[in-house]
């Protein structure tokens, strides 16, 4: 899919990570890395697709990876985690079952309800024969689909303003207008598939329908604001 250019690549200088970690994750860090080789690091990397997240590991460092440092803790991260991980933070749940870690950031997906707190660009007027969806239903699913991410771009659908009205039929069955960046984007199936899994499951409708739509034609004005400071718009 074409669509927004990422923030610059900031190809192998460290200073462009901004990888932060927190007080109880540095310290759980430490500890793992006691015991190591020399030399070991904590290499963090980014699996991509429609629900990217990261991932940990203790790990000798190679020759594709960029050095960092992080609060006294060396990070081992590869180039193509680097876009994903920009701003990131990395937080320790001791309370979670079992412990661990979990990795924050404006370029990863966000748990539901923790979405940024910018309004989305505005949506065409509801096609004639539905009503727009109850604010709270629209709500849930718009905090759902923040979870999905267009594959190659390092943001989730909805902030990207591909999500362009969601409606509700007379029998409680949601269309959501969905458009994509371009005609020929080739992850349209895939999308459109997990648009329906997770709409259906944060609504509890009975059944969800997307119709891909073209008009008004998809634009870099259309993110909204959180979107277009990431992209440098704003």
């Amino acid at each position: 899919m074409v669509g927004p250019s990422p923030p610059a690549n900031p190809g192998a200088s460290p200073a462009a990570v901004r990888l932060r970690l927190s007080p109880e994750a540095r310290e759980a860090l430490r500890s793992a890395l006691h015991g190591h080789a020399p030399g070991s690091g904590v290499r963090i990397w980014v699996e991509r697709g429609l629900h990217p997240h990261a991932q940990m590991m203790i790990d000798r460092p190679s020759a594709r990876d960029i050095p960092y440092d992080a609060d006294g803790i060396p990070m081992l991260v590869d180039e193509a985690s680097l876009r994903f991980l920009r701003d990131a933070e990395v937080r320790y749940r001791a309370d979670g079952s079992p412990p661990g870690f979990e990795v924050v950031g404006p370029f990863l997906p966000v748990h539901a309800g923790a979405a940024p707190a910018d309004s989305p660009a505005p949506s065409p007027a509801a096609s004639s024969g539905s009503s727009a969806a109850p604010p709270d239903v629209e709500e849930k699913v718009r905090a759902a689909l923040r979870n999905v991410y267009d594959p190659e771009i390092p943001m989730n659908i909805v902030d990207l303003g591909l999500i362009y009205g969601i409606e509700r039929g007379p029998s409680g069955e949601l269309t959501i207008r969905m458009t994509m960046t371009s005609p020929g984007c080739p992850a349209v199936e895939e999308l459109v598939h997990e648009v329906e899994t997770q709409a259906r499951s944060a609504s509890a409708a009975p059944a969800v329908k997307v119709e891909i739509v073209w008009e008004p034609p998809w634009g870099p004005e259309r993110m909204t604001d959180f979107a277009r400071r990431q992209f440098g718009y704003a």
